[in-house]
């Protein structure tokens, strides 16, 4: 049976369309219009099963679907499916292609970049060695240490010790030196220390102790292999091939974030002969990685993602994003009272960020309030919790859409302005109570997500 994506195409074939419409003068509720239209069709296969799909003012977060894959993806991936293909073949050629794309050694398409990050740790822990691989996790007598600085330790560096690592906590670089002996098999490093863990989009975050370069000298020093975690460091795109001109010996990268190609999809690349043993921890090869599938489609979809990726105009794509983040920002400024400025570029993904405070006293009305009030719409708007309050990313957000989040916001703040009086008057203690800094670990509530069916609401519940 073919499966046919001729509906998502043809949507993302209008997207083009729409930017152009919005950039000129009442473009953008025209634009709105049109997106909203032409997505009625795609939506309801949410809708049917009781979903109200969501707008993403957030990001690329995993919790909330990733990213859109462009036309080009789309198509890739529906013409894989019609044929069939010897996927270590498959997975030996997509590999060398991007490689090739990407300025680097080797490459591999893996199940995310958790995928990534545990077959990179199977490679450094077993080596070339098939009796260890066979082993793992069951590491004792084996090089299985993972040395890791103390603020780059979180959720995703369980998969380290999903391949049979030990952890070994540091934050200094003498005691990262001390550290490495002969049981070290690999450093992990995390690029966005600075945003992760509880200093989370903080601007004055510390990060960790040791930086990049000296790893990388470390692990020179030592020959132990340093693995870096990119997951969501694109753009800038050139961190594509950034790491391997340092040094790195293997950088792990989301596919389904920035490179907005399949969800479910990753990428490792670095050094050939790692690379190439982390390939034979998934499948189709037996073992501990047998259950991390990559489809002959995902691993199409992702030489795609990632061709379109090193041949778009990021400067372009840049000013939409900054364009539509400008219209938020000049309509919200109407409600007195709301202050909003730009999060600094350099935070997290590098994109335009925009964030929205008000006095939550003088509203009776706090950011958790507000958070629950655009998610409980309709459609529902998943902004931000950060410490500089609500925060709107808009990159993922089709061409249109900002014009429903400027609306919505507006309406909502401006609601509560003027019904301040009306509601139980909350101490500062009480309005600040609820709201904490969102986190991709583990951590986000599933039962507010956005995603609710819709009985639920009918429902009373």
């Amino acid at each position: 049976m073919r499966v046919s994506f001729s509906n998502r195409r043809k949507f993302f074939r209008h997207i083009s369309l729409f930017g152009t419409i919005a950039a000129f003068p009442g473009g953008p509720r025209l634009a709105a219009a049109l997106a909203q239209k032409a997505t009625e069709e795609s939506r309801r296969v949410y809708l049917s099963l009781g979903l109200k799909p969501i707008v993403n003012a957030a990001g690329t977060y995993t919790h909330l679907g990733g990213s859109l894959m462009p036309a080009e993806v789309i198509e890739a991936m529906n013409k894989a499916a019609q044929h069939y293909a010897p996927i270590r073949d498959l997975t030996r050629a997509t590999g060398e292609r991007i490689a090739q794309l990407t300025g680097n050694e080797a490459a591999l398409v893996t199940t995310g970049a958790a995928g990534a990050i545990f077959v990179g740790a199977c490679a450094c822990i077993a080596g070339d060695d098939p009796d260890k691989a066979k082993r793992l996790p069951f590491t004792d007598g084996m090089k299985n240490e993972v040395v890791v600085q103390k603020l780059h330790r979180t959720g995703w560096t369980r998969q380290c010790e999903a391949a049979g690592a030990r952890l070994v906590e540091v934050e200094h670089k003498d005691e990262m030196e001390r550290a490495i002996n002969s049981h070290t098999a690999m450093l992990y490093f995390l690029v966005a220390d600075k945003h992760f863990g509880r200093y989370r989009d903080q601007l004055d975050a510390p990060g960790g102790k040791v930086s990049l370069e000296e790893c990388v000298a470390i692990a020179k020093k030592t020959r132990v292999p340093l693995l870096v975690d990119a997951a969501a460091e694109l753009p800038p795109p050139g961190n594509l091939s950034h790491y391997a001109k340092l040094g790195v010996d293997l950088a792990a990268f989301s596919g389904g974030k920035g490179l907005r190609g399949p969800q479910n999809a990753g990428l490792l690349l670095g050094r050939k002969d790692l690379v190439d043993i982390a390939a034979t921890f998934q499948s189709p090869y037996s073992g501990i990685g047998r259950d991390l599938k990559v489809a002959k489609e995902t691993m199409i979809g992702m030489v795609a993602a990632v061709e379109r990726y090193v041949k778009v105009d990021h400067k372009a794509e840049w000013d939409f994003w900054k364009k539509q983040v400008d219209y938020i920002k000049s309509v919200v400024d109407r409600v007195p009272g709301v202050e909003t400025g730009y999060v600094p570029e350099w935070v997290t993904n590098h994109v335009p960020r925009l964030w929205v405070k008000w006095d939550e006293a003088a509203f009776n009305f706090s950011r958790e309030d507000c958070f629950k009030a655009l998610q409980e719409g309709d459609p529902p708007v998943i902004p931000l919790r950060t410490p500089m309050g609500v925060t709107i990313v808009t990159w993922m957000m089709a061409p249109g859409e900002e014009t429903i989040v400027a609306q919505r916001l507006k309406e909502v703040l401006e609601l509560a302005k003027r019904t301040a009086a009306s509601r139980p008057r909350r101490s500062d203690a009480e309005l600040a109570s609820g709201f904490a800094m969102d986190s991709p670990i583990d951590e986000w509530d599933a039962a507010a997500d956005g995603l609710a069916p819709q009985h639920r609401k009918q429902e009373g519940v």
